[in-house]
């Protein structure tokens, strides 16, 4: 609704404006009534009104004094003068100052109704003017922001035809044929918490990209030159020696609001060049700071002059890395079949320990992952699991992998994948044991007459019996012939007592091939005999009796 500020000493008038119409249906609402100029002024700028009505003569200040003050904080404010005095000098100052319309009292209402009627039009007008020229001030910055992001793309890529224009001396390189930074911003597109990159991520890469240029704006030129690994250029000239250019631009970045979406990134600085020609090697420096950045800790801007020659990559730690890389994938795919989280943790460090130390390159590292989560992954499969994350392929895995800006987000997605594996076998193993461990039961409750031992159930259920006698102890309490003499002392007291079987025959029908062995192993556990043991719930019998 447009805002209507009536100004007018009179009471009486003052409300007779203020019911004189019915504002609504005009899209108008009253905010306020003043009874002079300066009380006009105060509510103006607590309001801030599209529209004003006012008298001319006021105590205290007029008006025309009102309106004059009024354009110079509200310069769009449209005023319209009510006044019973018909003087041409009011109706000149009013027309000087801005006055959008003068009526005389009486006013009649549809006469006031007009009035508003071509106020409101003006607005509307203006507002679209304004709209439409804020628009092509847009479409045009826009295409001066992409002009200038091709340029800077076709210098990177070694482009002729820019070449060209550098070389008759095109606008664009006029402008920064001074000494020249590369800047490289290297944004997390795909965070561990959101899983692959999707079109809502590359939408949010955007408006980060769009917020940096907006930052930069013609201190520089931005490009974004690699969407998929989140890669924005900065070339800033550089017209004073030291850094302070560019930690001005760096500043602008990091204050920037990204709002709830605000995106990780690093941001590599590379060497100062003599002019643009020098760039695309300042733009590899950059690089190579963004990829020593990699395996920092709680750094996330490096300048290429602060590093001290070779910090890189050498060619044996590469060959240790690829020499060691099969055999720690064989240990960790040994690990998670064994459902062994402590062991996949341990090779896990040592292995990216190895990688840090070293600084194996990124996309080495990367592609090594992919491979052994895919052949997790296979593994996976021939089991009837899956990974609980939602990889449509390889690719993505791999696309994944490359997208972390530090390693330790790489060892955060690269455990998360292993820790999924581990729990599938862990659940799966956990199920199979216990399978084992009831069947095994279940054998000891209708085979215990029978010579069964450890290695002979072990043969029948298809494991070693050294992994069923742990795996016995684990879930049960108690060792395996523990059980199964406690099962088989049960069933000899049951015949003791309800039949009149001879000790030899008990003992060899709850599965003691010796006689004097079972009744050596009775009196250790209930301290009497077997015969013993009989009369006594014999006696008790015949009391009974």
């Amino acid at each position: 609704m447009y805002k209507l500020l009536i100004v007018e000493d009179e009471v009486w008038e003052r409300e007779g404006l203020t019911d004189f119409l019915n504002w609504s249906e005009l899209d108008i609402e009253v905010v306020g009534t003043a009874a002079n100029g300066i009380q006009g002024i105060k509510m103006a700028k607590e309001h801030l009104p599209d529209i004003i009505m006012t008298d001319i003569r006021m105590p205290v200040m007029d008006g025309l004094k009102l309106s004059e003050e009024v354009k110079r904080f509200l310069p769009d404010c449209r005023i319209i003068i009510i006044t019973g005095y018909d003087d041409f000098k009011y109706a000149k100052d009013a027309i000087h100052i801005g006055v959008y319309d003068y009526l005389l009292k009486p006013v009649q209402k549809q006469q006031l109704l007009n009035a508003l009627n071509r106020t409101i039009t003006a607005i509307q007008r203006e507002t679209q003017r304004e709209e439409y020229v804020d628009s092509l001030k847009t479409q045009l910055t826009e295409r001066a922001y992409k002009e200038r992001e091709r340029f800077l793309l076709s210098i990177l890529r070694g482009n002729e035809q820019y070449q060209g224009l550098i070389d008759k001396n095109d606008f664009r390189y006029t402008f920064y044929s001074h000494r020249t930074a590369a800047v490289v911003v290297r944004v997390n597109v795909c965070p561990f918490s959101e899983g692959m990159i999707t079109y809502e991520g590359q939408e949010h890469f955007k408006v980060f990209y769009k917020r940096i240029r907006d930052s930069v704006g013609d201190k520089g030129i931005t490009a974004g030159n690699d969407v998929e690994n989140g890669e924005i250029v900065i070339c800033l000239p550089v017209k004073q020696k030291g850094r302070s250019e560019i930690e001005e631009v760096i500043h602008l970045i990091r204050r920037q609001d990204y709002g709830q979406n605000k995106p990780e990134y690093i941001i590599g600085v590379g060497s100062v060049s003599k002019d643009i020609t020098g760039f695309v090697e300042s733009y590899k420096h950059a690089q190579t700071a963004l990829r020593l950045l990699f395996f920092m800790k709680d750094t996330d801007i490096l300048y290429y002059d602060d590093l001290n020659p070779p910090e890189k990559a050498q060619e044996g730690a590469v060959y240790e890395f690829l020499q060691s890389a099969p055999e720690y994938s064989k240990k960790i795919l040994n690990a998670i079949v064994s459902s062994d989280s402590q062991k996949i943790t341990s090779i896990t460090d040592e292995m990216f320990d190895i990688i840090c130390r070293n600084h194996v390159d990124k996309n080495l590292v990367c592609n090594f992952l992919a491979d052994m989560t895919n052949e997790i992954s296979i593994l996976l499969l021939s089991k009837g699991g899956s990974f609980n994350s939602e990889f449509d392929s390889g690719d993505d895995i791999l696309e994944a992998f490359q997208s972390c800006i530090k390693i330790e987000q790489l060892k955060k997605w690269f455990n998360t994948l292993l820790i999924d594996a581990n729990r599938y076998f862990t659940k799966k193993r956990k199920n199979r044991e216990e399978y084992i461990i009831y069947s095994v039961l279940n054998i000891i409750e209708n085979e215990y007459m029978s010579d069964i031992g450890l290695e002979v159930i072990a043969y029948r259920l298809g494991i070693s019996p050294n992994h069923l006698g742990s795996a016995f102890k684990k879930y049960v309490g108690k060792r395996f012939t523990e059980v199964l003499t406690e099962f088989r002392m049960k069933k000899a007291k049951e015949m003791l007592i309800s039949g009149k079987d001879s000790i030899m025959n008990v003992a060899k029908k709850a599965g003691f091939i010796s006689t004097s062995y079972f009744c050596t192993v009775f009196k250790k556990i209930h301290g009497i005999s077997p015969m013993e043991y009989r009369e006594k719930h014999d006696y008790g019998n015949e009391d009974k009796r």
